[in-house]
């Protein structure tokens, strides 16, 4: 408004309106600062080990960050990489797994920037299952992985998790692991346990808690963890497109911020069986809470800041060159990589946590 002189007059209300946005923005970490919504495309795997994505979207963490999620779901993170590349996804879960390091041994326009989950002893969520009759044969723990010459490996995807432990208890046992077993993919998880209840699989890896339901329906036997075989070992990370990381590294970073503060949750919830955060993944994967509960603390372990375990990613790299030769490699590490994106969203949370 103006004066009898023809001049603005700011009131009071305007004031305090403005210096109350000035100093919000100056109180403010960047990546919280006022900024159009970015819309981020998601592949996800809806599994238990997915829980802090799902937590992060139920909790609305994400939009509180300037991020709008739109989920795509994917049996194995193997299998989303395919449509990252295509550029049909920003950011997507991806299982470690030999294609993978074959792209990014060859130039691909993607890297690992965040924790999705790893093996650690007690909280890791990969489980062997052998049939019964495996079990009567004296399959009865890892150290027994030596009777599985000649069985029949059933996983979803080749190069995957799956067939890195398995393989890897062979070779612990002794035995080659690329000729002392017969490897089957392209099941899903619920597939493998009807298979071996049919007697086509004599040994798998399945995940919490579906090992339990197969073993609670005497379809077969739990004799151990993937940890038995390779403790610590990162099941994935979080990858996204290096066009993405060079336009939305801000986005990048608020996704993370989201992730590692809802996988903290996650991790708390595996160890008291927290009933709203049960419910939120219960809702997410279809899978009873009651079998949820049973699996903890059982989850899938989680990095406190979400760095992803980098020796094991190399050491998983190293195996599919070296020992089962299923590419040629070699996978530098800073071609793999952009860890910078996890420690800008820890560092954020530290000086400023939007979610409390």
């Amino acid at each position: 408004m103006q004066n009898s002189k023809g001049l603005a007059v700011i009131n009071r209300r305007q004031v305090l309106s403005a210096g109350t946005a000035t100093f919000a923005g100056l109180a403010m970490p960047s990546v919280l600062r006022a900024q159009p919504v970015t819309k981020m495309r998601i592949g996800v795997v809806p599994l238990l080990s997915s829980g802090p994505l799902f937590i992060a979207v139920a909790k609305g963490y994400f939009q509180k960050v300037g991020i709008e999620v739109e989920l795509r779901t994917f049996a194995d993170g193997a299998l989303a990489i395919p449509a990252l590349v295509a550029g049909e996804l920003d950011a997507t879960v991806a299982t470690l797994n030999a294609g993978l390091f074959n792209a990014v041994s060859k130039g691909a326009n993607y890297k690992l920037v965040l924790d999705r989950g790893s093996e650690k002893p007690g909280f890791g969520s990969t489980t062997i299952l052998v049939s019964n009759k495996m079990y009567d044969a004296g399959v009865t723990g890892i150290d027994k992985f030596a009777l599985l010459k000649g069985a029949r490996f059933s996983m979803q995807a080749p190069g995957g998790i799956d067939h890195y432990l398995l393989a890897n208890g062979l070779l612990k046992a002794g035995l080659d692991p690329r000729t002392s077993a017969t490897y089957a993919s392209g099941l899903t998880y619920p597939d493998i346990i009807k298979s071996m209840g049919t007697g086509v699989t004599d040994a798998a890896q399945c995940p919490v808690p579906l090992a339990f339901l197969a073993e609670s329906n005497n379809v077969g036997k739990i004799i151990g963890t993937g940890a038995d075989i390779v403790p610590n070992a990162q099941l994935g990370c979080w990858t996204m497109p290096t066009k993405f990381l060079e336009g939305n590294r801000k986005a990048a970073v608020a996704f993370a911020m989201a992730h590692i503060y809802a996988a903290r949750l996650f991790v708390e919830a595996a160890k008291t069986k927290d009933p709203e955060i049960v419910k939120i993944i219960a809702d997410a994967t279809k899978v009873p809470g009651a079998l949820i509960e049973k699996a903890a603390p059982r989850w899938t372990g989680y990095d406190h800041e979400g760095m992803p375990n980098t020796q094991s990613v190399l050491d998983q790299a190293s195996f599919w060159v070296d020992t089962m030769k299923l590419i040629s490699g070699p996978v530098p590490k800073d071609a793999l990589f952009d860890l910078g994106i996890a420690e800008e969203a820890a560092a954020a949370l530290k000086s400023k946590n939007p979610f409390v």
